[in-house]
């Protein structure tokens, strides 16, 4: 599983665009829910063809939209590269988990993208982050 979050609010045919590039497959073949459909989902998701699944959650903060990916090989090296490769494309702002730095990586309106932390909140489906230049 990963986790993007997504500054601005997109349609679903956005976000399936968007993962179908980053994962090299049919549109088609990329599955969006809303976590209540999803829940109810349960043995359904077996008959379903798809090459990555999308759950959205809506949040606040530096974020408008969590987007919870769920894919059978998503150990994929290069699923960083291409992720932040799509959002400069396609003018996506949105922070994205860089594992190995512990942190997130945002990318947003100058095309550089940068390291990002994010700062605890109480707040549910709250999320907000710390902005470093890169050097």
């Amino acid at each position: 599983m990963m986790d993007v979050l997504l500054v601005q609010q997109h349609s679903v045919l956005q976000i399936q665009k968007f993962l179908s590039a980053i994962f090299e497959c049919p549109v088609e073949r990329v599955k969006i829910f809303d976590a209540d459909i999803f829940n109810a989902l349960n043995e359904e998701l077996d008959e379903l063809l798809f090459d990555c699944i999308c759950v959205i959650f809506p949040v606040r903060g530096d974020a408008a939209q969590l987007l919870q990916l769920y894919r059978y090989k998503l150990d994929d090296s290069d699923v960083l590269r291409k992720s932040i490769e799509m959002a400069l494309h396609s003018k996506i702002h949105c922070y994205i988990p860089n594992e190995s730095a512990n942190g997130w990586i945002y990318v947003g309106d100058d095309n550089t993208p940068k390291q990002a932390q994010s700062i605890e909140s109480d707040e549910q489906d709250y999320f907000s982050f710390k902005k470093f230049n890169n050097k």
